[in-house]
C-alpha cells in the first residue's frame, strides 16, 4: 500500500508538471489580438465621444432661440426678463417691484436698512476706538476723557482700548460680510422670481400625496411617510 501511494502520487506530481508545461506555451501562443497588458489598449476600443462642434447653422439656430428670450429693454439693451429683474435689483427693492411682488418690498427694505444700520453703528465705534486710541498713546488726550468718546472713555488703560478696538474691528467685518449677503440675497430673490413667471402652474399639472410606509434600512418594521406624485394631465 505505501509503494502504491508513493507511485500514485509521483504520477499526479507528473502530470501536474506536465500540465503547467503545456499551460506555458498556451499562454505564449495567444492570438495577436488578446489584450496583455493595460498600456496595450489599442485606440479602437476607446469609446469615450467627442462632442462635435457646432455648425454654423446650428450656432446661428442657437442664437436666434437665445435671441427670442430678449423680450425685455433696459438702457437701450434688450435682455430677458430674469436679467433686467437683477439689474433693477442693484437698487434694494426695484427687482421686486418690476416682478410686482409688492408685499417682499417691507421684508427688503428692512432687512437691508437694518443692517446698514448696523454697519454704520459698528463703524462708528471702530473710529471711536480708533480715534482713542491714537490720542492716548500719543499723550495728546488722558484715560477717560469725555473726549475720547461715550465707550472708550469708559476704558481705565491703554490696553483696554486696544481690545476695544480689535473688537469694533471685528464685528465691523462680520457687519460687511452680512450685509453683502443680505444685499446679494434679494437680488438672488428678484431673479428667480423672474424665473419663475412664466412658470406653468395651470390645470394641466397636479400634485398628489398620500400617507404609505416607507422600508428602513437595518430596521425590521417600516415607518410611516408619504409619497407625493407631479402629474402633467
Amino acid at each position: 500500500m505505501k509503494l502504491f501511494s508513493h507511485a500514485y502520487g509521483g504520477w499526479v506530481l507528473l502530470l501536474g508538471m506536465l500540465g503547467v508545461g503545456a499551460a506555458q506555451p498556451a499562454q505564449a501562443q495567444l492570438p495577436s489580438t488578446a489584450i496583455v497588458s493595460p498600456d496595450q489598449v489599442p485606440t479602437s476600443a476607446d469609446t469615450a465621444r467627442v462632442a462635435r462642434p457646432l455648425t454654423k447653422r446650428q450656432k446661428r439656430e442657437k442664437a436666434a432661440a437665445d435671441s427670442l428670450l430678449k423680450t425685455e429693454h433696459l438702457l437701450g439693451m434688450r435682455v430677458t426678463r430674469p436679467q433686467k429683474a437683477g439689474y433693477l435689483a442693484i437698487i434694494p427693492g426695484a427687482g421686486q417691484l418690476y416682478n410686482k411682488k409688492y408685499w417682499k418690498l417691507p421684508l427688503v427694505y428692512g432687512m437691508v436698512g437694518g443692517l446698514g444700520y448696523w454697519v454704520n453703528f459698528q463703524r462708528l465705534l471702530y473710529l471711536e476706538y480708533l480715534h482713542a486710541y491714537d490720542n492716548v498713546s500719543s499723550n495728546a488726550l488722558v484715560l477717560r476723557d469725555p473726549a475720547l468718546g461715550s465707550r472708550a472713555s469708559r476704558e481705565n488703560s491703554l490696553t483696554g482700548i486696544y481690545s476695544g478696538l480689535t473688537g469694533a474691528r471685528h464685528y465691523l467685518d462680520l457687519s460687511l460680510l452680512v450685509f453683502a449677503a443680505g444685499y446679494s440675497l434679494q437680488i438672488l430673490d428678484a431673479v428667480v422670481d423672474a424665473n419663475l413667471h412664466d412658470f406653468d402652474v395651470g390645470r394641466t399639472l397636479s400634485l398628489h400625496w398620500t400617507p404609505a410606509l416607507l422600508p428602513m434600512p437595518g430596521r425590521p418594521l417600516p415607518a410611516a411617510g408619504a409619497t407625493v406624485a407631479l402629474r402633467v394631465k
